[in-house]
């Protein structure tokens, strides 16, 4: 399976493999080169000058295009394309058509959907096929284990390696996965690798990396995927700190500074333990390591309190909305109308303040998952902004590399040309020397190697050839 889809398919390429997968075997022993590489599958339909229509795939590797079906086989090399042609379709607006042109016919396939894979394969054809490059790296071929940090991605690109689009998109995981993957990789054995920094006179780094007998902190860049090493200790450094645990972080104070971990504080005191760091543990009552409550002062325990209460509020609220408190009917001669509608009156009004309560609880509810969706919007808005500028840069590279190139190979070619200019420059002004010699008389041709002189070399004359019989200086 991984042959065809990767180590890490979508849930698309899972059900092609799953349709087709009696197609893909028998492909694999038949039709497509030991030697070839898959670098994408997607479904497609050939559109058959019959009006038939023929289900299968469309599969990319290293040396060809092919489409695979039950009833026939297609395979073309990337040399056979002169051009490719990628169009919606008039029915369906959420489909592609693509039309492939290998000499003079025309080959087209439809109902293929638009989406990242269909992005892909559109991507890896339209760069072998005009770049006459089959080195990409695609969602087939990569290895999502591996993290696409800034040292791994520089050594792709000087080596001209194509990275799509989908595979930036794919590995990238947000700023704490992203982190702690490239950081695991630096440090194998670590025991323990969470988010945190270490505060002096001003706050350093945002990962803690904890190794046998070192701690570090790290400074993890995302938009650059580097990370920098900030401060880093002996166990030892630690001994006899102050270890205060919150409910949501833990800090190990000394007078130089604090190491503020965000996540695994527990398991952080735990290797402290385990390593014999003698450290002193700050006690706190339980509800001093609450949000508002941790600092001791008046006005934040205030706010947060006014805090908890409404959200109990409106936890009751949501309880109790639909539910309507029994009353006591008292009966008695002295009530009078007005008492009953007074009554009346003021159980009306709790129900209003109620359900006023219950809307306000439902609207505040409504706010917070409208933002927390326009977060994820934007989120992956700057996601795929990213993925953009990567991949423009990418194209600026080879643009660069490729005119660089041409402009290589012109100077080449211009000085391989100067140079044959100059060797018959040279041949002509020998040749000329050649033909311009001249004796005065034989003594001169003789002493000069040249004697006897026939009639059409050069330095014969007349004077030279006194009986005429066409050799000079023969006697």
């Amino acid at each position: 399976m991984h042959k065809w889809v990767g180590n890490r398919p979508t849930i698309g390429q899972k059900a092609l493999v799953t349709k087709y997968g009696k197609v893909l075997e028998q492909a694999r022993h038949t039709v497509i080169n030991s030697t070839d590489t898959v670098l994408k599958v997607i479904d497609a339909e050939f559109d058959k000058k019959s009006g038939r229509e023929v289900a299968g795939v469309l599969v990319l590797t290293t040396t060809s295009v092919l489409f695979l079906s039950k009833s026939e086989n297609m395979v073309y090399t990337y040399g056979q394309v002169s051009d490719i042609r990628v169009q919606k379709e008039g029915k369906d607006k959420n489909e592609w058509q693509l039309t492939l042109s290998i000499g003079r016919t025309k080959r087209r396939f439809d109902d293929i959907k638009i989406n990242d894979d269909s992005k892909e394969f559109i991507e890896i054809l339209e760069h072998i096929v005009h770049h006459k490059s089959a080195n990409v790296l695609t969602t087939v071929t990569h290895n999502f284990d591996c993290f696409l940090h800034s040292d791994r991605l520089n050594d792709l690109r000087s080596n001209n390696v194509k990275i799509t689009a989908f595979v930036m998109k794919r590995n990238n995981l947000g700023h704490a996965k992203n982190g702690e993957r490239l950081l695991r990789e630096k440090h194998r054995d670590a025991k323990l690798i969470a988010e945190g920094y270490y505060q002096s006179a001003k706050k350093k780094g945002n990962f803690v990396v904890v190794e046998d007998t070192n701690i570090l902190v790290y400074e993890y860049n995302d938009k650059e995927r580097t990370a920098t090493l900030m401060n880093k200790w002996p166990f030892t450094f630690f001994s006899h700190a102050v270890i205060d645990q919150f409910a949501m972080k833990t800090v190990i104070s000394r007078q130089e500074g604090d190491l503020v971990l965000t996540s695994s504080g527990k398991k952080f005191v735990a290797l402290l333990v385990d390593a014999k760091i003698a450290f002193e543990s700050k006690e706190r009552k339980w509800y001093q390591k609450v949000l508002g409550f941790r600092s001791g002062k008046w006005w934040k325990k205030t706010i947060a309190s006014l805090m908890y209460l409404f959200g109990f509020i409106i936890i009751l609220a949501l309880i109790f909305a639909e539910d309507v408190p029994e009353t006591d009917t008292i009966t008695s001669a002295t009530e009078t109308s007005n008492e009953e509608s007074k009554k009346k009156d003021d159980e009306a009004t709790r129900l209003a303040e109620e359900q006023q309560k219950l809307e306000e609880a439902n609207q505040l509810a409504e706010e917070q998952r409208k933002q927390e969706e326009a977060n994820r919007l934007a989120e992956e808005q700057r996601k795929q902004e990213e993925a953009n500028r990567l991949a423009e840069e990418q194209r600026k590279q080879e643009e660069a590399d490729r005119l660089e190139e041409e402009q290589r190979k012109q100077e080449e070619a211009n000085r391989l040309a100067e140079e044959q200019r100059k060797q018959e420059e040279a041949k002509r002004v020998a040749e000329e020397q050649k033909t311009n010699v001249s004796y005065k008389n034989c003594t001169e041709a003789r002493n000069a190697g040249a004697a006897p002189i026939h009639r059409g070399e050069p330095g014969y004359a007349k004077h030279l050839d006194r009986d005429g019989d066409g050799i000079g200086c023969d006697k």
